[in-house]
């Protein structure tokens, strides 16, 4: 007879079940401790695309670029076929209808909310911390503000200066060209947009687009003051004052105050 015991079936099962449990016991133990402590998620950052509201300002854009297009074609030609002109006429608005002049007012509002963006996508990239404690749309609607602020201001300027030293006419061609420039210098903007918010165009790459539309308006005001008021060669200097103080000088003063303006945010 062998003096061995062998353990019997029944004190194997055993055996097996008290190691399943403590498996178990030891797999609960450190589920819960891990849902306990957890981790926190990284949010997603804030994408304009993604902002309903950003897309219905867009959608609405282009709806009112394509109508105007469409129904006030022959108005806008003609008005940037008179740009090269010089030819006086009696109104701001000669041989326009009210809404011809709607038109063109619409075209200049849509300029100044696609500057917005453009300013907002600049200060977004340069400016981070500003964008991580304040609402994205009220940021967006402060810079459109801004921008249709200074566009007022500088339209009145420029009425006032010009109602001084210069006839009622030429007053009225400088309006229409003014205009005009304003109004083309939104269909550029327009692609660049999109191009910043639906196809994340590089921060770094978007203000030279931005700029060389800036740089074409303003060559082509600097043209119109000079064939509209200065078209002699002894007013150069007088224009160089004038385009300096009335076109230059504002631009840096909207920048400043975009600047003060983030700088009171914080």
């Amino acid at each position: 007879m062998s003096e061995v015991c062998r353990p019997g079936i029944a004190y194997l099962v055993q055996l097996e079940a008290e190691q399943q449990d403590s498996l178990k016991a030891a797999l609960m133990q450190s589920h819960t401790a891990k849902g306990e402590e957890g981790m926190n998620g990284i949010p997603l950052p804030y994408q304009l695309r993604s902002d309903w509201v950003v897309t219905g300002i867009l959608f609405l854009c282009f709806v009112l670029a394509s109508y105007v297009l469409a129904h006030g074609k022959r108005h806008l030609k003609q008005q940037f076929k008179n740009f090269a002109s010089s030819k006086e006429r009696g109104s701001l608005f000669d041989d326009s209808t009210a809404p011809d002049v709607h038109y063109t007012l619409a075209l200049i509002l849509q300029t100044c909310i696609l500057l917005g963006f453009c300013f907002y996508d600049y200060f977004s990239d340069h400016s981070p911390y500003l964008f991580s404690g304040i609402s994205h749309a009220l940021l967006l609607g402060s810079y459109i503000g801004c921008i249709v602020f200074f566009f007022v201001i500088k339209w009145l300027l420029f009425g006032f200066v010009n109602w001084i030293f210069f006839n009622k006419t030429r007053n009225l061609i400088w309006q229409r060209a003014y205009f005009n420039i304003v109004i083309g210098a939104g269909f550029l903007l327009f692609p660049i947009v999109l191009l910043i918010v639906y196809f994340d165009l590089s921060p770094q790459i978007a203000p030279y687009f931005v700029g060389f539309v800036i740089i074409i308006a303003k060559i082509l005001l600097l043209y119109k003051c000079f064939s509209n008021f200065f078209n002699k060669i002894y007013g150069s200097f007088h224009l160089i004052l004038y385009f300096c103080a009335l076109e230059i000088l504002p631009d840096f003063v909207l920048w400043k105050g975009i600047i003060l303006a983030n700088n009171c945010w914080f």
